[in-house]
């Protein structure tokens, strides 16, 4: 929970420091302002083939839903119907193109501006919404998520053409770069928040696995020295024996004895 609670609050940090995404996404990028036109130009031809596997992706689904599912072919439908189908994928990237267009022209003190554009925002997110679920109707959820994986590709890559256009400071490009982020993080966190939450004991048993024999000769030790320890503290500590005193001897004069005094003849 704490290093779900700092990934929060690192994605939602707006300066430009170490600890923020922001700073994060500007640092990984500075190389860029450095790059010149021909290495952008060969970084966005490599990247060109997340949108050629999108599209490819989408064609097999397409082929799948309107021909194979149907029991049908090419041949007996409208010759013009896989145009049509293929060049959706187009209209996707143009309102792709149209969103970034609107969001440069959208200034931060444009206040005013900035309400309608989350009205706006909200109202599409909420047709999108109806869209999928009314989608669930006609197709199944294995095709829906097909059609989710075809979106990321596309939005990926039309994140890598944009930083190699150097736009990475863009507000679609920021946007799109931190849903991305906040994509793979749930991928990462998901399932250790799960069992941090709902299967706490799941933690404990998997450290004992992971570390039976520390555990195990750790325990012997502990158990010793646990031992030990008691046992040496149950003593109480014996006071040093005080040293009595001596008394002191008083230095007594010697008596002098009365020699009998002899008077003899003078």
């Amino acid at each position: 929970m704490a290093d779900f609670s700092d990934w929060q609050n690192w994605l939602k940090t707006k300066n430009d420091s170490a600890e923020s995404w922001y700073g994060w996404w500007t640092a990984e990028l500075d190389f860029m302002e450095h790059s010149t036109s021909f290495s952008c130009f060969i970084t966005a031809v490599r990247k060109t083939r997340f949108l050629l596997v999108a599209i490819g992706i989408y064609l097999q689904l397409m082929y799948r839903l309107f021909y194979k599912d149907l029991h049908k072919t090419v041949a007996e439908g409208d010759p013009m119907k896989p145009y049509f189908l293929a060049g959706a994928i187009l209209v996707v990237l143009l309102i792709l193109g149209c969103c970034a267009w609107i969001a440069s022209r959208v200034a931060k003190k444009m206040a005013s501006k900035q309400r309608k554009l989350r009205t706006l925002k909200f109202n599409i997110s909420g047709i999108v919404l109806v869209l999928v679920v009314a989608s669930l109707l006609y197709i199944s959820v294995h095709n829906l998520a097909e059609i989710f994986v075809i979106v990321c590709l596309g939005m990926y890559w039309f994140l890598q053409i944009a930083i190699a256009r150097r736009k990475q400071e863009h507000a679609v490009t920021i946007q799109i770069a931190q849903f991305f982020d906040i994509v793979i993080g749930w991928i990462v966190f998901g399932p250790i928040l799960f069992i941090s939450m709902f299967m706490p004991f799941v933690s404990a048993f998997q450290q004992r696995v992971m570390f039976n024999s520390a555990f195990t000769s750790g325990l012997e030790v502990s158990k010793l020295l646990g031992n030990d320890v008691v046992a040496e503290s149950k003593q109480p500590l014996a006071a040093p024996a005080k040293e009595e005193p001596k008394p002191k001897a008083k230095a007594t004069k010697k008596k002098k004895t009365d020699e009998p005094t002899h008077y003899g003849a003078i």
